[in-house]
């Protein structure tokens, strides 16, 4: 198993006991993973596909299980699920190019630098997901990264699979291999007739466990669908952004309206479908500057930020386009111990929001919301769980 860098936010698991742990966990799995079948109907209107949570104190990630056309049903390839990455990135080119048949139905375009700096060959062939049915989702023509090594500043292969939606998908410019002039996406995009993804999340009591204990978790899952579900309030993606993002418009700490993000230009919402507490970037002042109620700890992955506060108090986040709004509570006074101890991050300057100003909306609100991407019209919606 290949523990992969992350785009917006510290890894969940870094202790090598903890790592030993985790592989045991998803290796048992994998031997209980039921066979592949046929590949699903096209006349489906949805689909489900499972996910595995893997969550530490107050952070959590999610995985999902791809195999190559022709692989072992008993051998999926575990990637991170990264809506902060917009493209898929594999950790090995040689089990493509070990399967009886890699030659032909994967093309390799170019070589090139995957994110994260991994050596990689640029390929367009099938990804198969494994449906909570047991039917094949294939995702056909999907241009993605495998790996051939190493970093050059050490550390293990990539593996992620980008879930982010660009606006345009040239937005970043890592989207763009050199010298083949092909444009990557997020793989769910590659399949128009699901246009719209789901990220629905177990409740968080099955998905976060003791503090300082990681758990492994399923019952999370993502559903693509053909048709919008109901529920949704659905904004559009800031365009020419290099991370699928909204509008922040207003922020309220313990039922108190704050200035922020008040002057701020352009801020962003990073939609964060993994991770742990909200956290901004707050350059005037608006809010890290105040002292607020319900103190804690900054999480030791602020050591690099500058002027950080955090607190446990419920907080209120509205965000969207220039068309419309959508508002809710983080409450986590009924959560397990291990995520009550924290709700919010407020820094001067945050390292994880990449110089950008504003905030990421963090893995919780994921865990009060369920979010819907469409693809097709690069929006995000929420409906709350």
């Amino acid at each position: 198993m290949h523990f992969s860098p992350h785009s917006l936010h510290p890894p969940v698991i870094v202790s090598p006991d903890h790592k030993t742990a985790i592989e045991e966990e998803f290796s048992s799995l994998a031997r209980k993973q039921r066979p592949q079948r046929q590949v699903a109907a096209p006349s489906t209107d949805s689909l489900e596909i499972p996910l595995t949570t893997v969550s530490l104190n107050s952070n959590f990630d999610a995985y999902i299980d791809v195999w190559f056309k022709g692989a072992p049903a008993t051998s999926p390839v575990q990637l991170l699920l990264d809506s902060g990455n917009s493209m898929l990135v594999v950790p090995r080119w040689e089990d493509i190019e070990a399967l009886p048949n890699g030659s032909r139905d994967y093309k390799v375009l170019g070589t090139g630098n995957a994110p994260w700096n991994c050596p990689a060959k640029i390929v367009r062939g099938p990804i198969d997901l494994a449906t909570t049915g047991g039917d094949t989702y294939r995702l056909e023509d999907c241009v993605f990264y495998a790996c051939t090594g190493e970093p050059p500043s050490g550390g293990s292969r990539v593996a992620n699979f980008g879930a982010g939606c660009l606006s345009p998908w040239t937005a970043n410019g890592g989207n763009r291999p050199p010298d083949i002039g092909v444009t990557m996406q997020a793989p769910l995009s590659y399949n128009s007739s699901y246009p719209y993804v789901e990220f629905n999340y177990a409740p968080v009591a099955n998905i976060h466990g003791a503090a300082n204990t990681p758990r492994v978790a399923r019952g999370s899952y993502l559903k693509v669908y053909k048709g919008k579900p109901s529920g949704y309030n659905m904004f559009d993606i800031i365009p020419d952004c290099e991370w699928m993002s909204l509008t922040p418009k207003a922020l309220s700490i313990g039922g108190v309206k704050t200035l922020w993000p008040g002057t701020v230009s352009s801020p962003i919402a990073m939609i964060d479908t993994g991770g742990g507490p909200v956290y901004l970037s707050d350059p005037n002042g608006y809010v890290c500057s105040n002292r607020w109620r319900d103190p804690v700890a900054n999480p030791t992955w602020t050591s690099e930020s500058v002027g950080c506060q955090s607190i446990s108090d419920i907080i209120a986040i509205e965000l969207g386009d220039k068309n419309g709004s959508f508002s809710y509570n983080i409450d986590t006074s009924h959560m397990p111990p291990a995520v009550q101890g924290l709700t919010l991050v407020m820094c001067k300057l945050n390292s994880y929001m990449m110089d950008q100003q504003g905030m990421n909306i963090g893995g919780i609100s994921a865990l009060v919301n369920c979010i819907l991407v469409d693809y097709q019209r690069c929006q995000v919606g929420f409906k709350p769980k």
